[in-house]
């Protein structure tokens, strides 16, 4: 049996993170912040993680922001990252894409679905790490 793979789930609205939490603590050992810095201080307090969920437009530092921060760290560069978004703007998703971004999701989401994308990404990573 496989340890339990952890996840970070970075967002502003707490109902968003109370479903994922609900849904994804069976599966993963879930942490919760609450904005981006929080999220980034976090992990640069030595946590580890498998895989990040983080929503687009947070206070203090945005998803974009957080997804360039981690992007450029050698540290966090590998770490998957699902972006949230309560707007279907393709030029936005587009962009996410573009910075790395693994997957893109708009709200509101099923939360199968995001378990599927979780552990779609997590064995296209285990299989390359």
């Amino acid at each position: 049996m496989n340890p339990k793979k952890d996840l970070l789930i970075i967002d502003d609205e707490p109902s968003i993170c109370k479903i994922l939490e609900h849904f994804l603590k069976k599966d993963f050992n879930v942490t919760v912040k609450h904005d981006g810095s929080e999220g980034m201080l976090w992990l640069e307090q030595g946590n580890k993680v498998d895989l990040i969920i983080a929503d687009l437009y947070m206070p203090n530092l945005s998803g974009k922001e957080f997804l360039k921060v981690a992007k450029a760290s050698n540290l966090y560069s590998e770490i998957p990252i699902i972006m949230l978004s309560g707007s279907d703007d393709s030029g936005e998703r587009i962009q996410c894409l573009n910075l790395g971004v693994d997957d893109f999701m708009v709200k509101p989401f099923n939360p199968m679905e995001v378990h599927a994308k979780i552990n779609a990404i997590l064995r296209r990573s285990n299989r390359y790490s």
